[in-house]
């Protein structure tokens, strides 16, 4: 019976196994939910069956606050990717007949056109503004300019403020074109020497004012790193009003935009947060048509400085390639029930210089947000969304995250990690990557970001989420000791793991724990305090976590069944989180329930996962290399190891092992190892950079860490043979 056991358990860790049927929520591909449908709600999960045929399908819901959004997403098909924008499509071409108090810009979506003053003058500017917008040659936008009495040249009373353009993302633009009213007859010619697009000469009207074009004039521009108030009506020094958007004068009152980035304001002229475009004073040119290399703008300004009548019958913007940062952002879904999440993967294409962020969340109530406001002695109470959206927005307090029932956003998931395998069956699920959230969970929502240069896009085809309508045990809390340690070396820890198990619970004889780099040795396992046969559940030890096994557990009447586990492990990053998940191998899916940090034993005080390390040092430690080696050609002793661990290294870093002679000349250089915490050798084979071994000698090993310092260590060894 041992054997067998053994048997099953090796083989469900290899994944020799085909495994069918499970449980998917697919969006996007040739069979999944369309991309689009599930921003405006429509989804829903399939459970498979053994013949891998969907066997029943179960309507997910979205939470009221949670809205889907993309910004700039290409829809077409069944994948998504960055929008690709046509250099033969005027972008500013406006939606003339929409909006009281924006001009919306279609071919951009979420796009708008404001002022950059008050926001009760926008009901008098916009009607103007939308001639110049409007597509129609024959209208203008035109300002008169009439000298002050006493006062110098060139002040007057005219309109001076800047349009805004803001076209919510960032958008590859490299050309702006804009002319006053042109006649058919006089002037054709001008007409026809206009670049593409050119106008149709009969689109213009009898008449000519050509001489009434715009002499003066500043552009600026800005990208997504610059952020402003949401609109003229609120900002720091702005003007607020109850109807301001109705573009009615009121009451007003001074107004502050509080955001998580602190007080914001809306664009000034010549706003200082911009970057001058052109700005002339001696434009002698009645159609403007201004080329420069494509940059990626969220923010433009127009702002005029007349001396003189002017007149703007079209303003055009034109851009070429792809957009180069957006968004795709699910409503929060909703699945009805808490559900276990099992792995995470996708299909997409990833060309050398783009890439692909995918993130998720977690939680178990609808709104990740919680709201306060003051009562009668000022004291801040929770309130519901509902009351908070009937304070005045100039009184609100910002939301406050509900850390309790939500998790933060994961940390991006590494692409390479979880993209689809063609060569596997889908159905085993032998690829993919654990979904970083925690689970179960009743709701999960996910952002995906796609960056693109102007001349290559990502593509994502489809994204599956795996999941379990059953649940391991009813919860599950666990905790590590000790949650210190003093050096780093191999340290001695139980980790103990305390489930509520009920009957209609599936149980689980298989406990993982991430331990970040390779554990040594696993001392002892043991089941509410009594030891599991290691030689018959044998611990299965990978690299960066370990595998534990012992007789199922279920629910029963007494269903206090505690799992301990003792270890040998290296710490390497202070606050390492011994994450930890519990499953079945009798489950087809092999779907993992994660284990939440808790008191799990009167015995360990930490009711922590986490484990601190000593604080400084250096990052490159543990350097061990042999005095010398012996690359003779006799299969003993050949290359030179090169042992160290990396400590607090969080993101990929390169590493660089370089041999040199006594001189100082250099003989060889390994290939440069990326890499983060953890253990590592490396090895020389004892030859130059010509291939040719080494003449017998002492030579010096230099081990360089370039992180935000560069770290190095050197010592010596020999050659013999």
């Amino acid at each position: 019976m041992a054997g067998i056991v053994l048997l099953c358990f090796c083989s469900v860790l290899l994944g020799a196994v085909p495994v069918l049927g499970g449980t998917e929520y697919r969006l996007g591909g040739r069979d999944g939910n369309p991309w689009q449908a599930i921003l405006a709600g429509e989804s829903a999960y399939h459970i498979f069956a053994a013949d891998d045929q969907i066997e029943r399908q179960v309507a997910v819901g979205v939470s009221p606050f949670g809205v889907g959004a993309d910004t700039l997403i290409d829809f077409s098909g069944t994948s998504i990717r960055p929008r690709l924008i046509d250099p033969s499509v005027n972008i500013a071409q406006a939606d003339v007949n929409a909006g009281r108090t924006t001009i919306p810009l279609p071919y951009i979506p979420g796009s708008r056109v404001l002022s950059t003053d008050h926001c009760i003058a926008w009901g008098n500017f916009q009607p103007s503004i939308k001639l110049m917008l409007d597509g129609d040659p024959t209208t203008a936008t035109f300002r008169t300019f009439v000298q002050r009495v006493g006062f110098p040249p060139g002040v007057g009373f005219t309109w001076t403020n800047s349009v805004v353009f803001d076209f919510g993302a960032g958008v590859p633009i490299n050309r702006i074109r804009f002319y006053p009213r042109l006649s058919r007859r006089e002037d054709y010619q001008l007409i026809e020497t206009m670049d593409v697009p050119t106008p149709a000469a009969e689109t213009f009207g009898e008449d000519s004012f050509l001489a009434n074009f715009l002499a003066w004039y500043e552009i600026r521009t800005g990208g997504n790193s610059v952020v402003f108030a949401p609109d003229p009506c609120s900002g720091s020094g702005s003007l607020t009003c109850s109807v301001c958007r109705a573009g009615i004068s009121s009451d007003v009152a001074t107004s502050k935009r509080r955001t998580v980035l602190g007080d914001l304001r809306w664009v000034r002229n010549g706003d200082p947060l911009l970057t001058v475009l052109e700005s002339t004073r001696e434009n002698l040119n009645p159609v403007v048509d201004m080329r420069f290399p494509t940059r990626s703008v969220r923010w433009l300004t127009l702002r005029t400085f007349p001396l003189r009548d002017y007149e703007i019958a079209e303003f055009e913007i034109y851009g070429e390639g792809y957009v180069q940062e957006t968004t795709y952002l699910t409503p929060i879904l909703d699945f009805g029930q808490a559900v276990t999440w099992g792995k995470i993967r996708w299909a997409g294409d990833v060309p050398d210089g783009t890439r692909i962020e995918i993130r998720t969340r977690t939680g178990h109530t609808p709104d990740p947000q919680r709201y306060f406001a003051p009562n009668i002695n000022d004291d801040l109470i929770p309130i519901t969304r509902a009351q908070y959206d009937k304070i005045d927005r100039a009184a609100q307090l910002l939301p406050v995250y509900d850390a309790d029932h939500w998790s933060f956003w994961s940390s991006p998931y590494e692409f390479a990690a979880g993209q689809r395998n063609p060569n596997q069956p889908a159905s085993t699920w032998q690829d993919g990557t654990l979904l970083l959230s925690p689970g179960p969970s009743r709701y999960i929502q996910l952002a995906i970001k796609l960056f693109a240069n102007f001349n290559v896009a990502p593509r994502l085809d489809q994204l599956t989420l795996q999941l379990s309508e059953t649940l391991a045990a009813q919860a599950l809390v666990g905790e590590i000791w000790p949650i210190e340690v003093a050096s780093f070396e191999p340290t001695p820890f139980t980790y103990v793991v305390l489930p509520t198990l009920s009957d209609d619970n599936a149980g689980f004889d298989r406990l993982e724990i991430l331990t970040h780099v390779r554990a040594h040795t696993v001392r002892a396992v043991r089941i509410d305090g009594q030891p599991v046969a290691l030689d018959q559940f044998v611990p299965h030890l990978l690299d960066d976590r370990l595998i534990v096994a012992f007789p199922p557990l279920t629910g029963t009447a007494d269903n206090f069944k505690q799992v301990e586990v003792n270890f040998d492990v290296p710490v390497l990053r202070f606050g390492s989180e011994f994450s930890g998940w519990v499953f079945s191998s009798t489950d087809p899916d092999q779907i993992r329930q994660r284990i939440a940090p808790g008191n799990a034993t009167f015995r360990l005080a930490g009711d922590l996962l986490a484990v601190n390390t000593p604080v400084g040092g250096d990052l490159l430690v543990d350097v061990q290399v042999p005095e010398g080696f012996t690359p003779n050609g006799d299969g003993i002793n050949e290359t030179l190891p090169i042992t160290y661990k990396l400590r607090e290294v969080t993101a990929d870093r390169p590493v660089q092992v370089r041999i040199y002679d006594l001189a100082g000349r250099l003989v060889a250089h390994l290939p440069v190892l990326k890499a983060r915490s953890g253990v590592f050798i490396q090895e020389w084979n004892g030859r130059n950079r010509q291939d040719a071994l080494v003449q017998p000698g002492t030579y010096i090993y230099e081990l360089t860490l370039n992180s935000e310092q560069q770290h190095t260590q050197r010592g010596v060894f020999a050659v013999a043979y």
